[in-house]
């Protein structure tokens, strides 16, 4: 069965559907917050159609060491050359577009579905379960993220025959154990549930899982995806139940003892009735479903012994690799600092559980002692939180003025406390002091996610641990205290905290979004045409760490062959940098996998370096994300050549305070290219204003970009570069899709001294007469011809006796001969400025200067 593309209806609908059925879980609460910040956001106006090359994946699953027939569906997707996966496991061959085309589906946000590929999916016998990120490449394009996942178990289909064919437990779908259906609850007016049988034998394991938000292929989603999850008995006996969870969160998961012999029930239902349609998975067998691992994470490239938590046939202990880097992430860090990372842990389910890999070796709690020495820091400490009221005191010793990090995982680990952390100092005589640093939840930022802060969070579960900065106030032993406060402490309640010396670090990100937090390939994608080039702007930060000390270059690793990052230099605490890429003439059409490495100019500094895009993939109507889609690399591709390039020169006339400057702009057509040119400004800092997009009809080549900069603008020399795009009246630009980009090459801004600064004391004039108002005159730079100058903003009823004064590069002042009439305003106009234009090169360079005051006083009787 292929799982039809889902479609959403316009009505808005907000429930708090997340709640845990403890009323103790604060996770629970702050899940509901997520549904509750949308009701006052329901009226959020998209700025434009949200058109996505990629909305449908079908099937979105299959099994390891099996091949799949997949259809992938969406807008401008002709022509696909590569599906460039992030991970391996997978590779997709038989690429071609589908020979009938879908009938065309309107989806949320003016959206819709017209166009579909169709390929094999090979999937290696040893592909890792658990979702698979892609982007399809095209001749012309490179798409918005996709998603696949992969099963342990063979996959087989619901195929329910209609309304109530498997809905009650005589006509339950019999299925084996390990195995994964995929199934759809459907949007029938009374409701759906599908009922599933399984022989066991007693004293096994049952261990069910459902992915449905996973799994959405709606990019807009409500209470349709909040499933729920019972295993029953013969007789209709709830043996387990479960809706929501602290691994999988809205995505329902439990795991029993089978009690005896027979057939057991696998119940799945919607939380809360929904009239949409819902493509799920469930997962039903065997395998061992701890709900933690114990130590939760280890010392990179280490084997390390731990516990498997939670599972219902008891404890068990394995031995697990720690953090075994990718290829890429070795050359991306080769020379560089190590740092702590996520890894993911299979434990043969179908669902992998994540862990920490840290430069550092573990100390563990002991639990049979009140306090636990931690011998040094950096550390990694490790404990369980065992009941509601247990409380963990690790004994740190620190020096005044030393800055810590101290980052706590738990709830990120998928367990289900709510840690917050506590550190007071411990005096000679055992007791402590006053309480020197309380923690409790943080930014995700302060997790070192970045280019994600969409509202509600979006499922990211960091953000109820604490990170923090401690700089100890004396040298000396403290007390570090960790509870929980949700009061869900048990035999999973593990945590885990890193303490270590903030480090030089440059983490780069793509900040993928646009309104509604949809990714934007038009602002996000490293795609190259060939034979031309493309610039975005890449965000920076040091997090919680320090910034290199030296500025530093930025080194692409694994690009596609004939395209180059090109040289740029960063100054440390630098937010938002142009980087620009390359492709060569005779460049293949392909794309891969990168990561990009900071590369300080003092070769003697070693700096960490982590790259990260994080995408809110599956939201609430709103623009709450359900879950993201977090990535530790980039996709790059050249694609076919482009139809025009673009053209800036050098300017060679500075952009001074106060002042325009303008940038003519060439787009060169190449072949029979015939058609609109959408140019606009690329990078600039905040303090250059930038013109809004200007449109090159096609029987033109030029254009005119006019820039300006604050009075107070930093004087300095910035990067300015111009992006251009093809023009389509059938898809709007918003996002990116459809459209064919490139940029001019990155030229260097000059910001300085205005050429001249006005200055005037107040003056007044009376109605009906004619006055003298003198400004007195600054140079900064030297012009050859004579500025014009004018007068804005003077009231009503005043106004300059022609001609204007001209102004000579030694002009000490200039006076304008003022008029006011009988119907002048009178009191005091503020606020008035001087326009000087002067004229330099082939430009006529406009500067405003100044800041007057006029009164205008009654006529004398």
């Amino acid at each position: 069965m292929d799982l039809e593309a889902e479609t959403m209806g316009s009505a808005v609908s907000v429930r708090c559907n997340m709640i845990d059925r403890n009323p103790g879980n604060r996770r629970s609460i702050w899940l509901c917050f997520i549904a509750l910040v949308t009701i006052g956001q329901v009226a959020t106006v998209i700025a434009g159609p949200m058109t996505r090359n990629v909305e449908s994946v079908l099937p979105r699953i299959g099994q390891q060491g099996t091949t799949v027939e997949v259809r992938i569906q969406g807008v401008s997707l002709a022509d696909p050359k590569q599906i460039i996966f992030y991970k391996p496991g997978i590779r997709a061959v038989e690429i071609r577009p589908a020979p009938v085309p879908p009938p065309r589906v309107g989806l949320m946000h003016g959206a819709w579905i017209s166009e579909e590929v169709r390929c094999r999916f090979v999937i290696a016998a040893d592909c890792p379960p658990g979702e698979h990120f892609f982007r399809v490449l095209t001749a012309t394009e490179l798409t918005n993220i996709g998603t696949f996942h992969v099963s342990p178990f063979p996959v087989i289909d619901e195929e329910e025959g209609g309304s109530d064919a498997n809905d009650t437990i005589e006509n339950a779908k019999p299925v084996a154990l390990d195995v994964t259906v995929r199934a759809t609850m459907s949007e029938w007016s009374k409701g759906d549930r599908d009922l599933y049988r399984v022989t066991c034998r007693s004293g096994q394991r049952l261990s069910v899982q459902v992915d449905s938000a996973k799994i959405a292929n709606k990019h807009y989603g409500d209470s349709e995806f909040d499933l729920a999850l019972r295993i029953l008995d013969e007789d209709g006996k709830v043996l387990a139940a479960n809706d929501d969870n602290s691994i999988h969160l809205q995505d329902p998961f439990a795991s029993i003892k089978v009690p005896k012999d027979g057939d057991l029930i696998v119940e799945v239902s919607r939380s809360v009735f929904s009239p949409h349609r819902t493509n799920y998975c469930v997962h039903i067998g065997d395998f061992r479903g701890p709900m933690a691992v114990f130590p939760p994470g280890g010392k990179a490239r280490s084997q390390q012994r731990v516990q498997l938590l939670g599972d219902p046939l008891g404890t068990t202990t394995a031995t697990i690799a720690i953090g075994v880097e990718s290829q890429t992430d070795e050359r991306a860090n080769r020379g560089n600092v190590p740092i702590s990372r996520w890894f993911q842990y299979d434990s043969g389910g179908p669902s992998p559980i994540r862990l920490r890999s840290s430069p550092y070796a573990n100390t563990v709690e002991d639990t049979k002692a009140n306090i636990n020495k931690v011998d040094s820091i950096p550390a990694a400490l490790n404990g369980v939180i065992e009941s509601p009221t247990d409380r963990d005191t690790w004994k740190i010793a620190a020096r005044k003025g030393e800055r810590l990090r101290l980052r706590v995982f738990a709830s990120s680990l998928g367990s289900p406390i709510d840690a917050a952390i506590r550190i007071r100092p411990l005096n000679d005589d055992n007791t402590t002091g006053p309480v020197e640093l309380e923690k409790d939840d943080s930014p995700i930022q302060d997790h070192d996610i970045h280019g994600a802060g969409f509202r509600g969070g979006g499922g990211l579960l960091e953000a109820i641990d604490p990170s923090v900065i401690w700089t100890p106030k004396a040298d000396g032993d403290y007390l570090l205290e960790i509870v929980d406060l949700s009061g869900q402490g048990g035999p999973t309640g593990v945590y885990r905290i890193e303490i270590e010396r903030p480090l030089a670090v440059v983490q780069t990100y793509l900040r993928s979004r646009t309104n509604d937090w949809t990714e934007s390939m038009r602002v996000s994608g490293l795609i190259v045409p060939r034979g031309n080039r493309w610039t975005i702007n890449l965000s920076l930060t040091n997090g919680q760490g320090n910034w290199p000390r030296s500025e530093f270059d930025l080194v692409a690793h694994g690009l596609p062959r004939g395209m180059r990052l090109l040289p740029t230099r960063i100054k440390p605490g630098t937010t938002l940098w142009p980087i620009q890429f390359e492709a060569d003439p005779d460049a293949e059409t392909s794309g891969s996998v990168i990561t990009l490495d900071a590369r300080p100019t003092d070769k003697s500094e070693r700096v960490a370096t982590s790259c990260q895009q994080n995408v809110p993939f599956i939201n609430h109507s709103g623009g709450d994300a359900w879950r993201t889609v977090r990535m530790d690399r980039y996709t790059a591709a050249v694609t076919e050549p482009a139809p025009f390039s673009i053209e800036v020169e050098q300017p060679d006339i500075a952009l001074v305070r106060g002042g325009e400057l303008s940038i003519p702009v060439r787009v060169v057509r190449h072949g029979d290219f015939k058609g609109a040119v959408e140019l606009r400004s690329g990078f600039a800092p905040s303090s250059v204003s930038v013109p809004p997009p200007l449109i090159i009809p096609p029987d033109e080549n030029t254009g005119v970009l006019q820039l300006g900069a604050r009075s107070n603008a930093p004087l300095e020399t910035v990067p300015f570069v111009v992006l251009g795009d093809t023009v389509r009246a059938d898809i709007q630009g918003y996002l990116g899709v459809g459209h064919i980009r490139v940029s001019s090459r990155i030229v260097q801004l000059q910001i300085a001294e205005p050429y001249v600064e006005l200055t005037a004391r107040p003056e007044s004039i009376r109605r009906g007469e004619e006055k003298k108002y003198v400004w007195t005159v600054r140079h900064h730079q030297a012009f050859a011809d004579k500025a014009t100058v004018k007068l804005l903003g003077l009231p009503k009823g005043v106004s300059v006796i022609e001609p204007q004064p001209a102004l000579t590069s030694d002009a000490k002042e200039v006076a304008f001969s003022l008029k006011a009439t009988d119907i002048a305003l009178l009191g005091e106009a503020k606020g008035l400025i001087c326009e000087v234009s002067v004229p330099v090169g082939n430009q006529i360079i406009v500067q405003r200067t100044g800041r007057g005051t006029l009164r205008i006083d009654p006529a004398v009787q």
